[in-house]
């Protein structure tokens, strides 16, 4: 494949959100001027191109899909109630997401938006039986005229003049004129300070994030996650997929007061629940408290030396998404839970034969999660060797965890492989799991 060639393939990439955006656009301008491409780069190309290639081939198979025969949706529950007519939104329904509430896209378009530009904008809903107001964020879309240099440069020759008067005059002339210049200045510029601090803040509100708890974390990935999105924990077994999830999952309910909700596939609770005493974390007391709510859903367990399917939770084999996903959405609302760990996607994934219904399942599901505004962690399973999985396509980031062996010893790594929105480290940095949980070193 020659340059133009690739650098097509990789600006298809960033239209289709493949790879990290800043790596991709860093390696199309080397490859312009021809310049040379580390190893590691490399590889990270043909990461893209493979993930670039089952883009597309997924693309090609939904669209076979879509002429063949009319198929139910995965999904029949309903989700989220139109706040204009108080029914509840399904999943195959048109809906619009407006300052947080939601609407039917026929409701939406009967709404009747009175707009304030300068303070607050209000959403006038006239329901059949009652009138609701709706109040959104203030939103100061004022613009100050006066740049933050003029205010600096003001700022400095008023001090500039009151420092040459005091050392050429007496104090009180001093005084008399600090007092007359901070006046004035007060005067000229208040409403530009003002809008300036307003700003400062609602952008500090908008921007929010979930801090996971993590020591060493927070300063790796901009200070947090963002909340209401869904994070993909990769990584081969033994590399602390779990340990960092219940980690994520305990720092939320005990410092943070987020309760959270543990779904595991793979492993016995008890055994989960003395695992994490290990780590000096209780989970009894917080599920007590009703902060964690911790649920089996393995699709087979032991029981008198057989084994048995648990069809609670995969009856109707087709769609176990369906399930898991109800089974979800009540465990939310019983402890109102901000947090989800789900461990792991891996075994769910196993159900199915056919990707598109996989792919389909799943994004169904995350959808359900974000509607229900939480952050939510999904564990998978992940080696190398075996290719990129399906999942990695459909979460908004992608947490790497890795186990290698480094001369006699054996290392563990995290890396952040995606994540939209957020701005974060690409290195690998060490990490270690001690007495009480995991720790990521500085590099």
């Amino acid at each position: 494949m020659d340059g133009i060639d690739l650098i097509a393939k990789l600006e298809e990439s960033l239209q289709n959100d493949l790879g990290d955006w800043g790596r991709t656009k860093y390696l199309i301008k080397r490859i312009q001027k021809k310049q040379e491409i580390f190893q590691s780069d490399k590889k990270y190309l043909d990461r893209v191109l493979e993930s670039l290639q089952i883009k597309t081939q997924q693309i090609i198979l939904e669209s076979k899909r879509q002429i063949q025969t009319y198929q139910e949706p995965v999904f029949t529950g309903n989700l989220v109630k139109c706040n204009y007519c108080e029914t509840e939104i399904e999943l195959d329904q048109k809906a619009i997401r407006k300052n947080n509430f939601w609407f039917h896209k026929e409701c939406f378009e009967k709404i009747d938006y009175r707009k304030n530009p300068v303070q607050t904008e209000n959403i006038q809903v006239m329901h059949p039986k009652k009138s609701l107001t709706y109040y959104a964020p203030q939103k100061y879309v004022t613009q100050s005229k006066t740049k933050p240099s003029q205010i600096i440069f003001t700022i400095s020759l008023l001090a500039l003049l009151i420092t040459l008067i005091y050392l050429h005059f007496d104090l009180m002339l001093t005084i008399i004129t600090g007092i007359f210049g901070i006046s004035i200045f007060v005067i000229l510029y208040n409403s530009d300070i003002v809008n300036m601090s307003r700003k400062s803040k609602y952008s500090k509100n908008s921007e929010s994030l979930t801090k996971t708890g993590i020591p060493g974390f927070e300063s790796y990935l901009s200070n947090g996650l963002k909340k209401k999105s869904t994070i993909l924990i990769s990584g081969p077994p033994g590399s602390g997929k779990t340990t960092f999830g219940l980690q994520f999952l305990y720092s939320g309910a005990k410092d943070f007061d987020e309760p959270g909700v543990y779904i595991t596939m793979s492993q016995n609770i008890d055994e989960v629940k003395n695992d994490c005493k290990s780590f000096g974390w209780d989970f009894d007391d917080l599920i007590s408290k009703d902060k964690i709510l911790m649920i089996d859903a393995r699709p087979f367990k032991i029981q008198d030396q057989s084994v048995e399917r648990d069809d609670s939770l995969y009856r109707g084999e087709q769609i176990p998404f369906e399930h898991l996903t109800k089974l979800l959405l009540s465990s939310i609302k019983r402890v109102e839970a901000k947090r989800v760990v789900i461990d792991s996607v891996t075994i769910l994934a196993m159900q199915y034969s056919d990707k598109f219904y996989m792919r389909q399942g799943l994004q169904g599901m995350i959808q359900a999660l974000e509607n229900y505004e939480v952050t939510s962690l999904i564990i998978s399973e992940y080696s190398e060797n075996n290719g990129i999985p399906l999942e990695w396509f459909v979460t908004s980031g992608i947490i790497q965890l890795r186990h290698t062996r480094k001369e006699d010893t054996m290392e563990r790594t995290i890396q952040v492989t995606k994540m939209r929105g957020i701005k974060h480290s690409e290195q690998i940095h060490p990490f270690e799991i001690g007495v009480d949980g995991l720790h990521i070193f500085e590099l």
